[in-house]
């Protein structure tokens, strides 16, 4: 099972008790309705609080994060702890195509973690 916080301002707290039916967190970054938002930078403490939960309770459970994902965000949000990035205007926005962008995000991932 997925148990999905509905928008940025939900509290880790609403984890509650489900752990034990979860695979994996997603965290979202916008507000969800529609594309080409810029990530709620604010949202990068949740992700940490969420990682430190797993962590701690379920640590084979994903941190998944969506909205506003780009070469900029990217290693923002893993840094914080997402293991598992949604990434839509970032990857198919731009008009270098899929697998540039796949590369440009790839690279700043990488060069990010350093």
């Amino acid at each position: 099972m997925k148990e999905r916080f509905a928008n940025p301002a939900t509290p880790a707290a609403m984890l509650g008790e489900v752990w034990q039916d979860v695979d994996q967190v997603l965290v979202m970054t916008v507000n969800p309705g529609f594309g080409h938002q810029q990530s709620i930078r604010t949202t990068l403490p949740k992700i940490g609080l969420v990682r430190e939960m797993i962590e701690r309770i379920k640590p084979e459970c994903d941190l998944e994060v969506d909205g506003g994902i780009d070469e900029a965000t990217a290693p923002l949000a893993v840094a914080a702890g997402a293991n598992v990035l949604v990434a839509g205007s970032g990857i198919f926005g731009g008009s270098e195509g899929v697998g540039a962008a796949m590369e440009r995000l790839h690279t700043a991932i990488i060069n990010g973690s350093r």
